[in-house]
């Protein structure tokens, strides 16, 4: 058992993080400002309001205000009056909800805001920024905190990224075609030797001292293209072309959008990241689907370890409600690949958060894989459960704990063979 204390700090350089990899949530259309027919609260007897044509195919139904009425959007295109009526009809001319203010520009973007560049970049949408995370683990373990991956250096300090992002997002609540690219670079930093993908700049993992991995190499973590297609599903569908994070698992690599230093054992010996094509198509303000293949995990276009795999996710999250699930696959040939000694497998995914209010939340991540054909093993598989719940203390300051076991049932992860248990708090 290794008992540790971690010391991580992260350092904010530019513009403020998005949130991690995960679905987006289509965004609710704003209220028409005028209307053919626009309809104000009424001092009279009440009257019947003109139906409106459905955009859906079917047909309108009339609303009737009474003084002191008002229509509220229900979040599919129809309106209610208070008293719950529903219908499709001209809304009223009562002022939008203020617009949500822009993210908070941070030091590299704010610098450079008032130049040439900064207005370019601004009226693109383009925007730069990044951390630095650096760590020391005081550990019982002399040299290596194996099988702990990236805080896995015992009684030394690391340089866990210098991390870059360059982006331009789409945004699915505008209901028109957009471009959008993001660049995710560690620049360098020793988490880069868990991230690097077969095929891209993997030489550093061998050009390192006694021919093992540089101690801090550089990686391109992600780097895609984004296409945003306002007519292609219900709500449109987000495609994203190129390498992009995993949509598997609830912790990520970026240290500013994951809860610790450390990840856990579930996070550390699944997928990172995928080289292929991602599709993500919101049904409703419920459900959304997302469907996509790739060359593998962990693997870049044009290696003869390639293999066809698909990807896909079906997440449920009420846009009201306070608890979301999703179900997350990645399906192939699950064989061992001996001739390049690459592993190969199929993983899935369940995970589960709930609001219980204001303070205190809670996540479920859960996760099997399996492989066959390993060297003198054969079929083998790894699975855990992972627990976080977080008390946030005030707006800046939040702890979590996280409780897990991981079971790798005939160490062809880890090693060796085995329940792993850990438990980790971290402000």
């Amino acid at each position: 058992m290794i008992g540790e204390l971690i010391f991580g700090a992260a350092l904010a350089l530019g513009q403020a993080p998005a949130a991690p990899a995960v679905a987006p949530q289509p965004m609710p259309m704003p209220i028409p400002q005028t209307l053919p027919q626009a309809v104000k609260p009424m001092t009279s007897a009440p009257a019947a309001m003109p139906a409106v044509p459905s955009t859906n195919g079917t047909a309108a139904t009339p609303l009737t205000l009474k003084e002191g009425e008002k229509l509220v959007p229900n979040g599919d295109g129809t309106y209610r009056i208070e008293n719950g009526s529903t219908g499709t009809a001209a809304a009223s001319d009562e002022k939008k909800d203020e617009e949500p203010k822009p993210p908070e520009k941070y030091a590299f973007m704010s610098i450079i805001e008032d130049t040439w560049l900064g207005k370019r970049m601004d009226k693109s949408g383009v925007s730069i920024y990044g951390w630095t995370e650096m760590s020391f683990t005081a550990s019982t373990a002399r040299r290596s905190n194996s099988p702990i991956t990236t805080n896995d250096f015992a009684n030394d300090f690391q340089l866990n990224q210098n991390y870059m992002v360059i982006s331009k997002a789409v945004d699915a609540s505008k209901k028109e075609f957009q471009l959008g690219f993001r660049a995710d670079l560690i620049l360098p930093g020793s988490d880069a030797r868990f991230t690097i993908t077969r095929g891209l700049l993997d030489r550093q993992l061998t050009s390192g001292v006694n021919g093992g991995p540089r101690q801090n190499p550089i990686d391109l973590y992600q780097g895609y293209a984004e296409i945003f297609a306002p007519n292609v599903g219900p709500e449109g569908t987000t495609v994203r072309i190129g390498k992009f994070a995993t949509h598997c698992e609830y912790e990520v690599i970026p240290a500013v959008d994951t809860p610790f230093l450390s990840r856990s054992y579930v996070f550390q010996y699944n997928p990172f990241t995928h080289t292929g094509v991602w599709a993500i198509s919101p049904l409703n303000d419920t459900w959304t689907i997302s469907n996509g293949v790739a060359v593998g995990s962990d693997n870049f276009i044009g290696n003869s370890t390639n293999r066809l795999m698909y990807l896909g996710q079906l997440k449920w999250a009420p846009k009201e409600g306070k608890s979301t699930a999703s179900l997350n696959v990645t399906v192939t040939d699950p064989t061992y690949d001996t001739a390049n000694a690459f592993p190969i497998y199929n993983m899935y995914n369940l995970q589960y958060t709930h609001k219980f209010n204001d303070k205190w939340s809670y996540v479920l991540d859960s996760t099997f894989s399996h492989m066959d054909g390993f060297p003198g093993v054969g079929s083998a598989n790894w699975y855990g459960a992972v627990n976080y719940l977080t008390y946030q203390w005030c707006e800046k300051v939040s702890s979590t704990f996280r409780a897990e076991l991981f079971e790798d049932s005939k160490g062809i992860r880890t090693g060796t063979s085995g329940l792993y248990t850990g438990l980790t708090y971290g402000v």
